[in-house]
């Protein structure tokens, strides 16, 4: 058995107890007979756990495959953004190049396809593309022999009207396209060693996360054992009961943070 599963083990048992105590004490204080409070508390407190741990199993790594496929895309887009404009062009062209004949003069790359004269715009410079944003950059190609246009951008209004020049089309090529399309699809990709790692601000989540660092179980959980139990003791004294009950949950939920520590 590899240390993981060990220590993912472990997690899981510290987080049974945990809510086998929580839920023993409060029906302690409806059930007087120890057994019957016992065994209602096990079977509970398994049950929660089955439940509680299938479904973050699913979520988390339904989570993690989304995040990675995002940061994926946005590492990418970025090397490709910061690029210089030759650079940009060249890339792409290397990309058409597999299925067309592409040509580049004076950053203006354009191919033929399906006998439609395609020109390629990237203006990943602009990172929201507006209807005024794409005017200004078909302006001059009004009355141009082009058929198509593909438009590079991060991302564009939702609302924008393609249709603004006669008889050409305009396609539109937002960041998520270009990673599927282009850089996943031929695994032609940016140079992202031009990235550099930028100073990240402290956030709310972040304080959060202070709060239910892993190594702060066991504190929690022993402050919370001995309130809960000093509830037992005293029966009517319901507030170390509830900060009992609280106590165990923020162990419980360090123990789970780790699940979400990446």
């Amino acid at each position: 058995m590899s240390k993981f599963r060990i220590v993912n083990l472990i997690d899981k048992v510290f987080v049974t107890v945990a809510i086998f105590l929580i839920i023993f004490a409060w029906i302690n204080f409806y059930i007087k007979s120890l057994w019957v409070t016992f065994i209602f508390s096990l079977a509970f407190s398994f049950a929660i756990v089955y439940v509680l741990y299938y479904f973050l199993d699913y979520k988390t790594e339904k989570k993690n495959k989304i995040k990675a496929n995002t940061d994926e895309i946005n590492k990418n887009f970025l090397a490709f953004r910061l690029s210089s404009k030759a650079e940009k062009y060249k890339l792409i062209k290397k990309i058409l190049d597999t299925n067309h004949e592409t040509k580049l003069l004076n950053n203006k790359l354009t191919y033929q396809e399906q006998d439609e004269l395609h020109l390629v715009i990237i203006c990943t410079h602009i990172d929201n593309l507006t209807q005024n944003d794409l005017i200004n950059l078909l302006d001059e190609y009004a009355s141009s022999k082009i058929d198509e246009f593909d438009i590079i951008c991060g991302s564009f209004n939702a609302n924008i009207n393609t249709k603004i020049l006669k008889n050409k089309k305009i396609n539109l090529i937002d960041k998520q396209n270009l990673y599927t399309n282009f850089f996943s699809k031929y695994e032609t990709y940016p140079d992202d060693s031009i990235i550099e790692n930028g100073a990240t601000k402290l956030k709310f989540i972040d304080i959060l996360k202070g709060m239910f660092l892993p190594s702060k179980a066991k504190g929690y959980f022993f402050c919370g054992l001995i309130l809960i139990f000093s509830a037992i003791i005293l029966p009517y004294h319901y507030y170390y009961l509830i900060f009992g009950s609280m106590l165990l949950l923020f162990a419980i939920i360090c123990k789970l943070m780790k699940r979400y520590k990446h």
